[in-house]
């Protein structure tokens, strides 16, 4: 007669299935906080062409894409790394205020990264000495457009989420 491990025992499969949900929950993670640094950071090449321009500098197309591409290429994983530690808390958050609210996880979860860039945005001013280093926040329009990309952040990140 052969002997089955009780229900309640984890076989192999089921730890691996834990692995793989993991894995992806990361991998979901990750992707949602940079699809909002991507859209996040031409905001700050704009900002900072949009400043050029008030001084009467010439700015062409050439210009413009060595700006995004220098954004892109050095500022992006500063904002990444911001971005991701904003969006872990806020998603944890959102985790628990779900088991008790009632709402669109969709929903949720954006304006949790909303929430979470709106934050990062405000105590980048205050907590370095009324700095702006995140050149988008100088404007009305980016302070907001950054804000709407934190949603789309979250939004995709619970979209995801039940894919799982």
């Amino acid at each position: 007669m052969i002997r089955r491990p009780p229900r309640s025992t984890l076989s192999s499969s089921s730890a691996a299935s834990d692995v793989y949900k993991r894995q992806k929950l990361v991998s979901i993670f990750l992707f949602s906080t940079l699809v909002a640094v991507f859209l996040s950071v031409p905001i700050t090449s704009v900002s900072y062409l949009y400043w050029l321009s008030s001084r009467e500098i010439s700015i062409g197309i050439d210009i413009l894409f060595k700006s995004l591409s220098h954004d892109w290429l050095y500022f992006s994983p500063i904002l990444f790394i911001v971005y991701s530690v904003g969006f872990f808390a806020a998603f944890i958050v959102s985790k628990l205020a779900l088991s008790i609210i009632k709402i669109d996880k969709r929903i949720a979860y954006g304006l949790a990264g909303a929430a979470s860039v709106a934050t990062v945005l405000y105590l980048s001013v205050a907590l370095l000495f009324e700095t702006q280093i995140i050149a988008g926040n100088r404007y009305f329009f980016g302070w907001v457009f950054h804000i709407i990309f934190g949603f789309f952040g979250g939004y995709i990140f619970a979209s995801l989420l039940k894919k799982i």
